[in-house]
Formats: C-alpha cells, structure tokens, sequence
C-alpha cells in the first residue's frame, strides 16, 4: 500500500524581490532500494551534529529512521530503523521526529499491517530498541503525518482522520505510553490536521472550518476546538495550510508565523502572521506578510517556517522558481520598518542537477547558521534528498 501526502485586514506587506546566490549542496541521495524514498519532513539535530529523519516509503521496504553523521568532509547514511513490507508496528513515516533529552527519538507511523492498520506512535532508543508507544484503533486516530511536539515527558500530535467524526484528531501520549488522550475534529472547527500541534495549544487544518477551506485553531482545555483564523479561498489570506506553525516570542508580544499553500493576492499560497494584541488574551491580529505567485518567486510552500536571531524568516516552496521543472525555492523574508518585509529567493532547484525537488520539510539551522532540508523527489536517483543551504 502506497500513499502520500496531500498534495484586522490582510495586505501584500512586500517592498521587495530579490534573487539570491545561496550555496547549495546535496548530502545525500535516496535510492529507494537500499535505503528508501520519499522524506516528506525536514531533519533534526542531536548535540553532536548528527541529522535524524525517516522516509516513506521504498522498493524493499515501507520506510525508514535514519542518521547522517558527518566525517571528514562528508556524511554517511545510517538505517536505524526499517519497517517491513507487512510490519504490524508501523509503515510509511510521514510525519517528522523529535528527541528528548536523552537522545530518544519519538516518530508516527502513517499506517500499519496490525488488527486495525491505522498507525502507530513509536520510540526508539540510541542503541537502536523500536518501541510502539500507542495502536491508533480508527476512533482515537488514522493516518498521522505530521510532525510530534514533545516537552517534559509528553508527545503531542495530530492526526488526518479518525476520531468521532473521521475528521482527525489531536492526541497527547507520556513518552512511557501512557496517558494517551485525544480530542476529535468536526468540519466546521476544521479538518484534516496536517501541522503539528505546538504548546501554545495552537494549530492548522487542511480544510473545513467556518469557510471550508481550513483554519487556525486554538484547543481550549474547556470549550475544545475554537476557530481563531477562518481561510477563505476567495480571500487574500490564502487557504489550505500544511506547514507547522512557528511560535515565537518578538519583542515581549507572542507572535505565530505560518504558510498557505494556495490561494492568496498572487494565487499560489501565502506567508501570514498572527500577532497578539494584548499579553496573554489569545487574541490575535492576523496579515499577510508575502503572497506567492508561483513564478520566479516560487509557490504552494507546503512546509513551516524557520526563524534566525535577527528574526529573518526561511522557508521553501513546492513550486514555482527559476528552474525549468519548477521544483521550488528556497526564500528568506527579512522585516522592515513600517511592517514592511522584504522577500528574496536564496536558490532555486534544479532538477537537472540533482537537487532537491518538492521540499516539504521545515528547514532547521546547524550551529553555524546553515540551514538543512529534505526533499521527496530530486536527487541523484530523484526519490528525494537531503540538502544543506548556506545562505
């Protein structure tokens, strides 16, 4: 079984486009066969420099956990974990891993060959032990593929079905795998949680919502689901999210950043941000900082974002770009004064290279200030990739 993933007022706030000459280069090419495909989120860091991540699929396998250690100049590929073609642990990762602090990996299967295949939630230890912390039954969840959120013990996720309404859901597990609870979507507070569920208690759905074309949602331990952001695919916010939402704290105001992949003034998805208006009263202005119009500038950025020190922000894009197979970009969207912001793209792929193509993974910044990324086609072999940016 293969499957994949899916495919105040509001102002374009750009005062400029720039293309950029970024330094990009491909760390490492999946085969499909000795490894596996199609790594659909971005790779994560442990205190050493060693990159984690998991790809869905493969010819031989239905996914892998894997590492990239650099030695001496280059970086070598190690399968930490492979799950079987009819594995009842697990199969076809799609959402992203995190660690804890002691260097404990937690991830989420997509599906699974078990009494009721709708996925698990899984650890795995540094010595390489594979534990599955909860079986999704359908009614507590399907088909997770977003990436967990992990703090003090416990896991938040989500899933894109399942619950009482088969319209997902959003869970919280112990590390130990205990403890597990969920609460369940309907349509109209939204549908089809593809991002993470941050602590904030924040997050976005793919569709439904008050206008049927997904929303940003709040989870109130008492009222549930409240809809704090309403897409509309007539509007200038764009519509249909999938990237994780960035929380930040700018300048003593709690501030959310996150993407669209379609719609908006340029037709091809959006870059918006939640400010609060008052300290701590979940109450939020929403604008628009860049609209994508799937040219040179790239479009349908499917990814969250990242931010610097500076509080620059990075992100990539599924589409568009100066490359003839229109793999995408990846941009930096730089704050100006007036609530201006400057947008510049810092490298287009290339598929005719080998780059990366399709990047839906949120980029992560090594110690150095480097940004690394994965891509599910593109590549040597062009079943994906992952790849470091110096911008």
């Amino acid at each position: 079984m293969r499957r994949k993933a899916i495919l105040a007022s509001i102002f374009l706030l750009i005062s400029t486009f720039s293309l950029g000459a970024a330094t990009y280069q491909t760390l490492y090419s999946f085969t499909s066969w000795d490894d596996a495909s199609n790594p659909f989120p971005g790779v994560i860091f442990d205190q050493n420099g060693n990159l984690y991540g998991v790809a869905a699929w493969g010819e031989i396998n239905e996914g892998v956990i894997f590492e990239l250690s650099p030695w001496q100049g280059r970086w070598n590929f190690s399968a930490l974990h492979e799950f079987d073609e009819q594995d009842p642990d697990g199969a076809g990762p799609i959402g992203g891993l995190v660690m804890d602090e002691a260097g404990n990996l937690y991830g989420t299967a997509s599906y699974d060959h078990g009494e009721w295949e709708c996925g698990t939630v899984f650890a795995l230890s540094p010595s390489a032990d594979f534990t599955v912390l909860h079986y999704f039954n359908c009614t507590d969840g399907n088909d997770s593929e977003a990436t967990l959120t992990y703090r003090n013990g416990s896991l938040w996720g989500t899933t894109k079905s399942g619950g009482s309404s088969n319209q997902g859901t959003v869970f919280s597990i112990d590390t130990s795998g205990g403890s597990f609870q969920y609460h369940s979507f309907t349509k109209k507070k939204g549908t089809q949680p593809l991002s993470a569920f941050s602590f904030w208690g924040y997050g976005t759905t793919f569709a439904g919502g008050g206008k049927g074309q997904g929303n940003i949602y709040r989870m109130d331990p008492v009222k549930g689901f409240i809809n704090v952001h309403n897409f509309n695919a007539e509007g200038k916010s764009g519509y249909a999210p999938m990237g994780d939402l960035l929380t930040l704290n700018v300048g003593g105001v709690r501030t959310i950043y996150g993407t669209t992949s379609s719609g908006g003034a340029g037709g091809a998805g959006t870059v918006y941000r939640l400010k609060e208006t008052q300290p701590n009263s979940d109450k939020w202005q929403f604008s628009v900082l860049y609209s994508f119009t799937g040219g040179d500038d790239g479009g349908n950025p499917m990814a969250g974002l990242t931010a610097d020190a500076a509080g620059n922000l990075y992100g990539t894009t599924t589409g568009g770009g100066a490359g003839g197979w229109y793999c995408g970009t990846v941009f930096k969207l730089s704050p100006g004064t007036k609530n201006k912001w400057a947008y510049s793209v810092l490298h287009t792929f290339d598929a005719d290279n080998s780059e990366a193509c399709d990047s839906t993974g949120t980029l992560v910044f090594d110690k150095a200030g480097n940004l690394y990324g994965t891509s599910q086609w593109g590549g040597d072999y062009f079943y994906g990739n992952v790849f470091e940016i110096t911008p």
